[in-house]
């Protein structure tokens, strides 16, 4: 299994559609210590679309953020990707966590809709909700 983590210096970066670096776990089963990881940049491209695209090149199975609007998840499902947003700490520890099953599944949580999580670069988050589309 493949993992995405949107990444900064080892933590889980707040923002799927802002994030600059993703780390890519490559899994053989269910065992942590068979994991190969490598840092991937997401260069010159922009938007949920093109990140997700980056994201199905990369072969990637689920995709972890600290937040992810619906619009990025519609993205990624439709690729055949899951969406998993709502966390924050360490990369490689969520990262683990989904492998072993240990990372529980938050509804609703890390999606702008009416106002923001804390992602901190939302310009248009609060009573009017959020134009981001993080």
């Amino acid at each position: 299994m493949r993992i995405a983590v949107s990444y900064n210096n080892g933590e889980i970066y707040e923002h799927f559609g802002h994030a600059k670096l993703f780390a890519i776990y490559d899994y053989e089963g269910a065992d942590v210590t068979r994991c190969t990881k490598k840092l991937v940049e997401v260069g010159e491209r922009h938007g949920h679309q093109a990140i997700a695209e980056l994201m199905r090149d990369e072969r990637v199975d689920a995709v972890i953020a600290g937040n992810m609007g619906g619009e990025a998840k519609a993205v990624l499902l439709s690729m055949g990707i899951v969406p998993i947003a709502g966390y924050a700490g360490s990369a490689d520890d969520a990262a683990d966590m989904l492998i072993l099953g240990q990372l529980p599944i938050l509804q609703g949580e890390g999606m702008c809709a009416g106002g923001c999580t804390g992602c901190g670069e939302c310009g248009g988050c609060g009573d009017s909700g959020c134009d981001c589309g993080c």
